[in-house]
């Protein structure tokens, strides 16, 4: 009998243990890797975490800044604009009176609610990019309460 000549038996039970400890090898180098790739970012690098959708308060800061500034424009103090948006008038009316159209508004509006919005950026209650969409937003023609104040219809 030759003395290299093993068994088929031995191939296959030396063949599955040699196959298991690879397998049981790689696996570890993969979760090892998958750990470290899972790991994340450092500190320094991580985006601050976007607000719950729940929390709009960053969105009811920008409006209250759009009253002022509306009201602003319109000569009123901010309650009485909302006592006459509450009324049923909408901006519309009450820029009409005033002698101003849409777009004289718009710019006017833009302009006395940029150092609103730049206040709540400097205190990092909303972001430069909100800021900046709602004033391209105003300069588009999207006049908050323009057509007065729209309630959600109950469901």
């Amino acid at each position: 009998m030759n003395p290299f000549r093993v068994p088929l038996i031995r191939k296959l039970v030396l063949g599955g243990a040699g196959s298991a400890l690879l397998g049981v090898s790689l696996l570890g180098a993969q979760a090892t890797t998958a750990f470290a790739a899972n790991a994340g970012p450092t500190a320094a690098a991580q985006p601050t975490p976007p607000a719950a959708k729940h929390d709009r308060s960053d969105r009811r800061l920008i409006l209250a800044a759009v009253v002022v500034a509306e009201a602003k424009v319109l000569d009123l103090k901010p309650e009485d604009l909302r006592a006459a948006l509450k009324s049923g008038k909408t901006v519309e009316q009450l820029a009409k009176s005033k002698d101003l159209t849409k777009e004289m508004f718009a710019d006017r509006l833009a302009t006395a609610l940029k150092p609103e919005l730049d206040k709540l950026v400097d205190a990092h209650k909303i972001s430069r990019p909100q800021a900046d969409r709602t004033i391209d937003r105003i300069h588009a023609g999207h006049i908050p309460f323009w057509d007065g104040v729209h309630h959600k219809k109950a469901a």
